[in-house]
């Protein structure tokens, strides 16, 4: 399978982007459209980048107020933080890990996801469909960083089963996402969207999470690995490989 590096490192660099103020954001492609979206309830945000016919949706990462140019990450301070606020408290808490199916009408498809990861991206759904719809998208590209990565996924199925019709093409670039539901999401996920780069940096922690004995078993594919699996930094390198930035500087080794 061949990997388009350059529009990988776009999108990576779109993601770290959305983690800036979000009333002031940019963008490397000059879109012709921004249009942030944000439910205050559950702290989701996601940004449309327009062009034409065709839309990126970005979805910022787990707690977007976090400093997330690495380095403060090598004090244990730092570590603390960020396993409180996103392993623990965003991705692995209890309340948020159960499983459960998301819509309101019954389903066969045994389909269940994380709660916590549906509940964010149900908040912002709506107003994503009535950009889709009202602007005659055609093309789709989700991407998103960490807990971002996870309502990409997310957001892709949902598109892809109700503008399908609409639709000549979907991707999705996701970079350090959590597990988001059970084997038959997977199975659906991989049906409707066959065209999506998971890309999994060196010994990024939140890979592994939420872990298999709370049913989340298997990512969905297409996996790529890039950066180093073993570090002797076994203490920080979990915590460092998982940032944005760093995504960014293996991507960019492998470009070149």
């Amino acid at each position: 399978m061949r990997i388009d590096y350059a529009k990988a490192i776009e999108y990576a660099i779109a993601c770290q982007e959305s983690y800036k103020d979000f009333a002031d954001q940019r963008s490397s492609g000059n879109p012709e459209t921004i249009i942030p979206i944000e439910d205050l309830k559950t702290d989701t945000q996601c940004i449309l980048l327009v062009t034409g016919a065709a839309m990126t949706i970005i979805f910022p990462g787990s707690n977007s107020r976090m400093d997330w140019t690495g380095s403060n990450l090598n004090s244990g301070q730092m570590r603390s933080e960020f396993a409180k606020k996103i392993v623990k408290k965003t991705i692995i808490a209890s309340e948020e890990s159960e499983q459960t199916y998301p819509y309101d009408e019954p389903s066969q498809s045994g389909v269940k996801l994380h709660r916590g990861f549906s509940k964010a991206y149900f908040s912002v759904r709506d107003q994503i469909h009535q950009q889709l719809r009202s602007l005659g998208i055609s093309q789709v590209t989700v991407t998103g960083h960490s807990l971002g990565g996870a309502l990409a996924l997310i957001c892709a199925v949902d598109v892809q089963y109700n503008f399908g019709e609409q639709l000549n093409h979907l991707d999705t670039y996701t970079f350090g996402a959590p597990r988001v539901g059970n084997d038959a999401f997977k199975a659906s996920f991989e049906r409707r969207v066959p065209n999506s780069y998971r890309f999994v940096n060196g010994m990024d922690i939140v890979v592994k999470l939420p872990r298999w004995w709370q049913g989340y078993r298997k990512h969905v594919e297409t996996q790529i690995r890039v950066g180093k699996r073993l570090s002797w930094k076994v203490l920080t390198a979990p915590f460092q490989d998982h940032t944005i930035a760093n995504y960014i500087q293996e991507l960019e080794k492998r470009s070149r």
